[in-house]
């Protein structure tokens, strides 16, 4: 089936509303049952990854870096066993993995190594 553009922004729309996550797919399925999987995943990819785009400055300010290393710092002092990095990425909306290695930066500052890699 051919996917028009008010078909691609009613999606689109649609996303906005809901996390970035696989129960959140399923439920697009259901709701748009004549797109398939692979269409409705393109978008949602495409979709998150314009998100992340728009967002990457807000989260790498050096008060966003500290607030999160700290907060990060914080949550496994008081359980080392719970998912910190995840939900705090969750709570400010960013991608877990981009929110680790802000972590990870930021670890690697304070204990003086260089990081492998820098990314400006």
């Amino acid at each position: 089936m051919i996917l028009t553009k008010a078909q691609y922004d009613e999606i689109a729309q649609c996303l906005v509303s809901v996390p970035p996550t696989r129960q959140s797919l399923r439920k697009l399925k259901q709701r748009f049952p004549s797109q398939s999987q692979a269409t409705l995943l393109s978008i949602f990819s495409q979709e998150y990854q314009k998100h992340i785009k728009r967002t990457h400055a807000k989260h790498h300010t050096s008060e966003a870096i500290e607030s999160y290393y700290q907060r990060y710092l914080n949550g496994v002092g008081k359980n080392g066993a719970a998912p910190v990095l995840l939900e705090l990425a969750n709570e400010v909306d960013y991608a877990p993995s981009l929110m680790a290695r802000i972590i990870l930066e930021r670890f690697l500052q304070e204990h003086k190594e260089t990081p492998p890699f820098q990314v400006t």
